[in-house]
């Protein structure tokens, strides 16, 4: 490798390589620095997309080296391979001629910025010299890098050139360039240099980004305060005054709150300064006056009511139930947070009715809360022990009718049919027996209601002809469960006649988003920042577009569905897909999907890797995959609050363990290889422990072999849908719920559409 070092000087963005850059792009989203460092173990890097992947390589894999990142770096940036690092060869990049500015390029002039600032190789004048350097581009590395270097012009009093740095910036560029730190530096620079008004205005517009810092609001207020006086502040208009009040300490608030009363009838001018406003007013108790700002500004207000929410759920967490329901009440909106927090302070009342009522409700609006939904479970049904008291029948169906009919609605169904059957309303049990399976298609408990009540099922007569109309298709499926060994008569069959309302308008819809992505310059920009794993980078390219462009959360999702597609990335395509499904109320169910959106829903991504790791185990692909999407959604890179890790989320003291025992000495828990290879070892074992069923193991998986133990001798009685019903950890209960049925899934897309 050093003989290479010597021999080649040659420039690396002309030559050619067997290796496609789409192929090495994607093992670096990925984390695959196993096939990296196979390719390059007898291959020169020669090209740029070849030098970035080894810098990738160097600075995440296990056995990665600092030193030759760092001289990749350089190299990539002088376009010529060097033979050391010095800081001789780094200056060297002041002086040269910049070439065409790739992605690539670009995330590795920022990397070597921050390692030669980190290696203290340049004095403050050469690191703006450096900064300098890079055009300014709507870009997420612009964007850090105009960053940096108003922050080193500011420490180096700079201001005027602070001011021409900006200034030489198109107007239309700055919007996105210009973050809340620089725009407060930029509006500092004004005032220096004697433009007071401009200043003013400039720090009034970064006053009123969403989602500004505190620190850059208490860095403007500062100034404000050191340039027009202490108090000025205190002085200021109701409108301009309300967007500096998270920089304002608590006795300050509370002596112009009693002193200025107009400030809370004031119309305002900025919608941050009213969330401020209204944010303390909550936070302080001031309910009085809260009323009359939210009054004063109902504009705001009809704007965003899933603020009135935020406030809502800040008076529910201080005990003041009443004063959160008088708000909810006082302003109504269409957000379903809206009944959430009313079901959940009617509970704290003591008012069941009205906690049914609103819990249903909110239910109704977004049915896919699992805790709420086991709430509502737990109002119908008392249980103790083997034996349950029902609410009467009239509860069940008014959230019933209320709940859309989806998987998640499977629970309410499982225990509605268990509550006929227990006050002996026979013949009603029989009538919806026949028609469960539309009440909950693709549900967990499709499978747990057709097992618990086949025999009474039985005694009916399986549809003939199940295509001839919806209503036999749901009483064929009611009768089968969807299980493909006994739905014999539709595998393999046309069932589009019973797709649900915009599916097929949403998979067409998906599938133009590859061509409109690479037709537009920023989001086509935002892909190849997700092609390469920089996902921040692209989604805050995503995120821009979306509200320069006015567009909905929707609008986003296909779009971030249509970069899945195009740059391989299992995760955003299936994990957005399904937010569109829920958007529309479309059930996830793949029997009754298009396969343009059911492909998207159960992909099989690492398909040869799973397949070797599950034959070398002897189980299913499809019980990896079914763990694998609980799991981590097929986000290679996903870290759970608990700190596990990678596309099987194994804790890394567990990967330890298993690593040890199979002879692993260098790995890494975010490299597919790795996480597959050791999460299907775990799980081969835990079904091996548990008659290799799913149900048991997946338990295991999620909360220990140990608990698994404790609770089956705690609570199982035989029964195993009635076990999971009772088993006191929720989150293993909704984990298996999810798990085996994802396992089901899988198992429908190979054998109803053969993919």
């Amino acid at each position: 490798m050093r003989h290479f070092w010597l021999a080649s000087r040659i420039l690396l963005f002309f030559t050619t390589s067997l290796f496609a850059d789409t192929d090495l792009q994607y093992l670096i989203k990925s984390h695959q620095w196993g096939q990296i460092e196979s390719h390059f173990r007898n291959t020169n890097p020669s090209r740029e997309s070849e030098v970035y992947s080894l810098i990738e390589f160097h600075e995440k894999a296990p056995n990665g080296d600092k030193e030759k990142r760092f001289r990749y770096l350089i190299s990539l940036v002088r376009g010529v391979f060097v033979t050391e690092s010095s800081e001789e060869e780094v200056r060297k990049i002041l002086t040269q001629t910049m070439p065409f500015q790739t992605t690539l390029f670009k995330l590795s002039y920022w990397k070597l910025y921050t390692e030669i600032t980190q290696r203290n190789y340049l004095t403050p004048a050469e690191r703006i010299q450096f900064l300098n350097r890079l055009n300014m581009e709507e870009d997420p590395i612009c964007r850090r890098l105009l960053d940096e270097l108003v922050r080193l012009l500011a420490a180096n009093n700079q201001w005027k050139e602070i001011l021409d740095k900006i200034n030489s910036i198109q107007e239309s560029h700055k919007r996105y360039l210009l973050t809340g730190d620089t725009q407060y530096r930029y509006g500092k620079a004004k005032l220096i240099l004697g433009d007071e008004k401009a200043a003013v205005e400039e720090w009034l517009n970064c006053l009123q980004r969403e989602g500004l810092s505190d620190s850059t609001v208490q860095m403007i207020a500062a100034d404000w305060s050191k340039y027009k006086g202490s108090g000025s502040i205190l002085q200021l208009a109701p409108s301009e005054f309300t967007l500096l009040l998270p920089a304002i300490n608590h006795n300050d608030k509370e002596a112009v709150f009693r002193t200025r009363p107009e400030l809370f009838s004031t119309r305002l001018a900025y919608y941050e300064g009213f969330k401020h406003l209204t944010s303390v007013l909550t936070k302080t108790g001031k309910i009085n006056e809260l009323f009359r700002v939210l009054r004063a500004n109902k504009t705001f207000v009809d704007m965003d009511s899933s603020w009135i929410v935020s406030l809502a759920d800040i008076l529910y967490q201080q005990n003041k139930f009443h004063n959160a329901i008088e708000l909810l009440k006082t302003f109504p909106g269409k957000d379903a947070g809206y009944n959430r927090v009313l079901a959940a302070t009617y509970d704290r009342l003591g008012d069941r009715e009205l906690y049914f009522e609103n819990l249903v409700l909110y239910l109704g609006k977004y049915p896919f809360n699992l805790f709420y939904q086991d709430r509502l479970i737990e109002y119908l049904v008392d249980r103790k022990g083997e034996k349950s008291n029902f609410a009467p029948l009239a509860k069940f169906e008014r959230a019933l009718a209320e709940i859309p009919n989806l998987p998640v609605k499977g629970r309410l169904v499982y225990w509605y049919l268990r509550s006929l059957k227990e006050s002996g309303e026979t013949e009603k049990l029989k009538k919806e027996l026949k028609r469960y399976y539309a009440l909950c298609p693709g549900s967990y408990y499709t499978r747990v209601i057709r097992e618990e009540f086949l025999s009474i099922i039985k005694e009916g007569n399986k549809p003939d002809n199940p295509t001839y109309n919806k209503e036999y298709l749901f009483e064929y499926l009611s009768y089968t469960a969807g299980i493909p060994e006994e739905s014999y008569a539709i595998l393999g069959r046309n069932l589009g006649f019973v797709y649900p309302k915009d599916s097929y308008e949403l998979g067409n819809k998906l599938g133009g988003m590859s061509s409109r992505i690479q037709g537009h310059k920023l989001l086509n920009l935002a892909k190849e920042y997700f092609r390469v794993g920089e996902d921040s980078l692209g989604l805050s390219l995503v995120n821009f577009h979306v509200k320069r462009e006015n567009l909905s959360e929707e609008e986003k999702d296909e779009i971030l569905v249509g970069i899945g597609d195009l740059t391989y990335n299992t995760y955003y395509t299936a994990f957005h897909t399904r937010s569109l499904l829920k958007r529309h109320l479309i059930p996830d169910d793949p029997i009754l999907l298009p396969t343009s959106l059911s492909v998207r829903m159960y992909p099989r991504p690492h398909q040869n890797i799973v397949s070797r790791y599950a034959q070398e185990n002897d189980i299913s692909e499809d019980k990896v995959y079914a763990l694998m999407r609980q799991e981590s959604f097929f986000k290679e890179t996903a870290t759970s609050r608990s700190n596990a890790r990678g596309l099987m989320q194994i804790m890394p003291a567990t990967g330890k363990e298993l690593a040890s025992r199979m002879g692993i000495t260098s790995y890494s828990l975010y490299e597919p290889e790795t996480s597959i290879r050791l999460g299907t070892k775990f799980l081969a074992y835990l079904l091996k422990s548990n008659d290799n069923e799913l149900k048991w193991a997946s338990i295991a998986y999620n909360g220990g072999p140990g608990n698994l133990r404790k609770w089956k001798k705690s609570v199982y009685t035989g029964d195993f849908n009635h076990f999971l019903e009772d088993l006191p950890y929720k989150e293993s209960r909704d984990y298996c719920r999810i798990v085996v049925s994802n396992f089901y899934a899988y198992d429908i897309m190979k054998k109803y559409h053969k993919l």
